[in-house]
């Protein structure tokens, strides 16, 4: 079945956001998939809690997630070496904040897509140092493969990258900026970042809507 590129990175926005975590002192395919489940289920459970507002939902998940992500790291793979290295160091910095404000206000408005799902998990494999945890995204519509890819650095494992049905989030990105860097210049693909925030997080809808 065929999915909806701009939903699948959106999802996937959402779920590498979810499941970026902080150091952990064991190492291997085991405490990468229990630390791995019990994020999520962490999350789940916060976006469970009726009581809450979407507001309030959305402030303790971001609140859990902010100090763990590596967004420089993230940014930096969406863009891709060749593309990074036409950056000057003052570009690199303000790519970074615009992606990071672009992927979290997708994050914060694609969230409502979570209600009463399902998540189900297979054994993680690991090779040449990265490991790699198949999960699945039980939904009214369908099951949804999610792959998450972990590294460790520092002493902390971490989300790089997710694939959902196939579709990897970073070479998503990766494709659309090169277009943009391809047919325009470095300030082109900033002020789309941009715009695209500002349309995610509903400050500027765009027309029609």
């Amino acid at each position: 079945m065929m999915r909806n590129p701009s939903f699948c990175i959106g999802l996937a926005a959402i779920l590498s956001l979810v499941v970026c975590f902080t150091a952990f002192s064991s190492t291997g395919t085991e405490a990468v998939e229990k630390l791995l489940k019990t994020k999520i289920d962490n999350v789940l459970g916060i976006l469970s809690q009726k009581e809450l507002s979407e507001e309030a939902k959305r402030q303790k998940i971001m609140e859990v997630i902010n100090p763990v992500i590596n967004f420089s790291l993230m940014a930096k793979l969406t863009l891709g070496k060749e593309n990074w290295g036409r950056l000057t160091p003052d570009e690199r910095t303000r790519f970074v904040d615009l992606f990071v404000e672009r992927l979290k206000a997708s994050y914060l408005n694609k969230i409502t897509l979570y209600s009463d799902q399902t998540v189900t998990y297979e054994k993680a494999a690991e090779e040449s140092g990265k490991i790699q945890v198949p999960t699945y995204l039980e939904t009214k519509d369908g099951r949804i493969e999610i792959i998450y890819k972990f590294y460790s650095a520092d002493g902390q494992w971490q989300v790089y990258d997710v694939e959902i049905d196939g579709v990897s989030f970073i070479k998503s990105y990766r494709s659309q900026f090169d277009e943009v860097l391809k047919n325009g210049t470095v300030d082109d693909l900033f002020a789309q970042l941009k715009k695209t925030g500002e349309n995610e997080s509903g400050q500027a809808p765009p027309a029609g809507n």
